[in-house]
């Protein structure tokens, strides 16, 4: 098994794929950062320029480079069907469970990676910025709960990617269908059934980075860390789902 971990670090280190990835990833932490702080009005309301929660919002508005990750985790599994490679894969290691897992460990130390340097951008440049706005910089636990639930977001949603590209064979079909589920089918779902939205992963994702204190919702799962469980659970359901449907699959 660590032969196979090491096996499929060594594949996202040499491909240009996850360098590309890695620069959308910064660059969308930055514009978003970037745009929130911008956007903050004079007031002392929620995600207004004096509301001392206002670095911790801005913290979670970075967690949208999940997303990038979660389509680099569906581009590591999705190649080996698209391109052909499943087969020798699968034939160097016949236990199609091993490579499933080896690729879901490799890229948790990925998305673990990814999510660090994230946030190593996202909080100075937060900071940086609210500062230049005159605006109220507050360091409090909800800014260290907001850090520890971005990094742990973003590592969840490299093994989504992954699940989701064991789950379904087609690469186009598994990133269209993940973005449009996250984009357009949550956001439809919150305002018709909101209590359902909210066990969600998109739901859970929200109550994770505390979306609730700044949106002006109440349909937020409480604590926090009920939050990454339930993205925990999706994330471990749909793995379960797509290693028994590869274990299965005829590879011609």
């Amino acid at each position: 098994m660590t032969a196979l971990v090491r096996a499929e670090l060594l594949k996202l280190r040499t491909v240009q794929m996850t360098a590309w990835l890695f620069v959308a990833t910064l660059t969308v932490v930055g514009l978003e950062v970037l745009a929130f702080v911008n956007g903050a009005g004079e007031g002392e309301g929620p995600a207004q320029r004096h509301d001392p929660h206002l670095l911790a919002v801005a913290v979670a508005s970075a967690s949208a480079g999940e997303v990038i990750v979660m389509i680099m985790g569906i581009l590591a599994m999705s190649h080996e069907f698209r391109f052909g490679s499943a087969t020798s894969t699968f034939l160097v290691t016949p236990r199609r469970g091993h490579v499933v897992g080896a690729k879901l460990i490799a890229l948790a130390v990925v998305g673990l990676g990814f999510a660090l340097v994230s946030m190593a951008v996202a909080v100075p440049l937060s900071v940086w910025l609210i500062r230049a706005r005159g605006g109220i910089v507050t360091w409090d636990g909800q800014v260290a709960d907001v850090l520890l639930a971005s990094v742990l977001v973003m590592v969840l949603y490299a093994l989504l990617g992954i699940a989701v590209g064991a789950l379904v064979r087609n690469q186009i079909a598994a990133i269209a269908g993940s973005l449009t589920w996250l984009f357009i089918m949550e956001g439809v779902l919150a305002g018709l059934l909101p209590d359902v939205a909210k066990w969600t992963p998109g739901g859970a994702t929200g109550a994770a980075i505390q979306v609730g204190t700044w949106a002006g919702t109440d349909h937020m799962l409480r604590p926090w860390g009920l939050g990454i469980l339930v993205l925990v659970g999706w994330t471990a359901l749909i793995a379960v789902v797509g290693t028994r449907s590869a274990l299965r699959r005829d590879l011609t």
